[in-house]
């Protein structure tokens, strides 16, 4: 009902050629305007029906004079001075058939940004359903003080104020904002324009206010100056960096004595460094309750998922809870190849509850740690084919790839100021089967750079994708010197050199990572959305069975074998080329 009496008043003032932003604001000024009119506190002269049907001039100065009495300023002046706004009149008329039907009593325009966001491509918003489930997770009580920081749209923070909440508000962008929490009637919040990261405003003697808990959905991909971490007189930031999505989080635990709900990017999860760092921090200190990964597509026009992270300041936890809520049981497809969830209350219990299932576990902080701390749900959920490759495991004995293989990175720079012409071997060179043949890329390398001679293909390396497609492997066979004309890797290669050829031979080794095995334990390993990447320092962990150098000769003989018939292959496909070569031709 709400997003239809939405597109009735869009489609009201369709014809004054407004821009998309303009209709918007003014459709929300003019509701907001008509709410405040029914307090009887508010002058005759100013209150809606007495100023509607005048001349848009004394529109605007009621509005101006009414902004003290509103809890936050919602005027739009921008929104009024387009060119196309002359005349509101079908507008002011569809509102006021709205309060005669009674619609407008129970109108919620919360999530209007989201709505708009199908016909404009400026409008950014949450799926509504994502918005019930992170203030889900908070479980506020009543007159809680609840912290909403980067609150573009106002869908989070409404949402908050209906569950009779203390809220405090922060925008960069606060104007939609307002709009929206002046429909709520009820008081309660304050909004205050600010970066949260660079100017907090939540302060009380020159110290930052304790929030009970905090909710909110940060901007994604930010960076900022290094002196907003180094110069920071609050003593927020644990790690001086300019990633945003780890100062983010930083300034919520400094601002909060409770529960913090957040979303972040899946990067957060995996990522070395600084986000590292800030796992490391959030484990140490049993910060950490909850990790639940989401579907893509519950924001308008970014199809990438996001994972919401549960916090509390109030009480330690040795034991995180992992839920993969990216299933059909908690997701369903909506307009425009977006995600919606489903079932929350299911969902809900699912995060509370302790036990183990397909979608969910709970992990001790001691088993991330070995997991060089990562929190990518799906390496502690396992699903049935995954619990499955487990089991198979289970039955050989292993070690790790590491301590068996060297595991060399392609060299740092793809290009050199001086140096020898060399050959890198690209991803598409991994033929299906055989050897390598090909380097299909010339490049120059620095010949006295340090280590230069590990980092050009020898015979029996095994070499295999690590970034985009993952996990496509072969084996060269004769390749040229180390030097000029020699073979090195790609930027999206790397090479597993073995140590103890006598003990595990390459051809075994290769054999393994092509199998449905390797390749189930290689994909559950990947992380990033658009762009799949192994960590080497994981690939290092990578488990990989043991089975006796008699077991391991028929793979060896069987590599043989397939290379054997591979270059069988491509003499008769030369073959066939010359047989009709010399005809017509040229």
């Amino acid at each position: 009902m709400n997003e239809k009496i939405f597109t009735q008043l869009m489609n009201s003032i369709r014809g004054l050629a407004l821009t998309s932003h303009a209709s918007l604001s003014l459709i929300l000024q003019l509701l907001c305007w008509q709410k405040l009119s029914k307090d009887p506190t508010v002058p005759v002269q100013l209150r809606f029906e007495t100023v509607a049907d005048q001349g848009l001039v004394e529109q605007i100065a009621a509005l101006r004079q009414l902004q003290p009495d509103a809890p936050f300023p919602f005027l739009d002046e921008s929104a009024w001075q387009i060119h196309g706004v002359r005349d509101l009149s079908p507008l002011i008329q569809k509102i006021r058939a709205l309060e005669t039907q009674g619609l407008l009593d129970t109108l919620m325009m919360d999530d209007i940004s989201f709505w708009a966001a199908d016909v404009h491509t400026e409008f950014f918003g949450y799926n509504p359903t994502l918005c019930d489930l992170l203030v889900a997770l908070l479980e506020l009580t009543p007159q809680q003080t609840v912290y909403v920081p980067w609150e573009g749209a106002g869908q989070i923070a409404a949402r908050v104020v209906r569950r009779n909440a203390m809220v405090w508000v922060e925008s960069q962008m606060p104007t939609t904002a307002a709009q929206i929490l002046s429909l709520i009637n009820t008081t309660g919040w304050k909004l205050h324009p600010t970066n949260p990261i660079q100017a907090p405003a939540a302060l009380e003697k020159g110290k930052l206010i304790q929030f009970e808990a905090a909710v909110c959905a940060p901007p994604m991909g930010l960076r900022y100056p290094p002196e907003v971490a180094g110069n920071d007189l609050w003593g927020r930031f644990e790690e001086k960096t300019p990633i945003g999505n780890v100062l983010h989080i930083q300034h919520l635990l400094a601002q909060t004595k409770g529960r913090i709900v957040v979303t972040v990017p899946n990067s957060v999860l995996f990522g070395k460094g600084a986000e590292k760092q800030l796992r490391e921090y959030l484990l140490k200190h049993g910060y950490l309750d909850a990790v639940i990964a989401l579907p893509g597509g519950l924001c308008s026009h970014i199809s990438i998922p996001l994972t919401i992270l549960v916090l509390s300041k109030s009480r330690r936890t040795d034991v995180i809870r992992f839920v993969n809520a990216d299933t059909d049981e908690f997701r369903e497809l909506s307009a425009k190849k977006r995600c919606a969830l489903k079932n929350i209350p299911d969902l809900l219990a699912l995060i509370a509850n302790q036990n183990t299932s397909a979608i969910s576990a709970s992990i001790p902080i001691s088993q991330i740690a070995d997991n060089d701390f990562s929190l990518e749900v799906n390496r502690y959920v396992l699903d049935e084919s995954a619990r499955k490759l487990n089991e198979t495991l289970t039955r050989y004995e292993t070690r790790k790839l590491g301590e068996l293989f060297d595991i060399i990175r392609p060299r740092q720079h793809t290009t050199a100021s001086r140096g020898v012409q060399v050959w890198e071997v690209q991803a598409q060179d991994i033929p299906q089967y055989g050897y390598i043949q090909h380097a299909s890329k010339e490049t120059q390398f620095d010949l006295d750079s340090p280590k230069a001679n590990s980092y050009f293909i020898r015979p029996n390396d095994v070499l295999m994708t690590f970034k985009g497609v993952v996990g496509k492997t072969s084996i060269a066979g004769i390749v040229p010197d180390s030097g000029k004309d020699g073979w090195i890797t790609g930027q999206s290669l790397v090479i597993l050199r073995s140590r103890f050829p006598e003990i595990y031979p390459p051809k075994a080794l290769l054999i393994y990572l092509r199998s449905a095995m390797g390749q189930g334990l290689l994909s559950r390993m990947a992380v990033g959305a658009s762009i799949p990447s192994l960590q080497l320092s994981a690939l290092k962990e990578l488990e990989i069975p043991m089975p006796s150098v008699e077991v391991m000769q028929p793979m060896v003989r069987a590599f043989d074998e397939e290379a054997e018939i591979q270059a069988e292959i491509e003499r008769l496909r030369t073959r066939q080329t010359e047989l009709s070569s010399d005809f017509w031709s040229l």
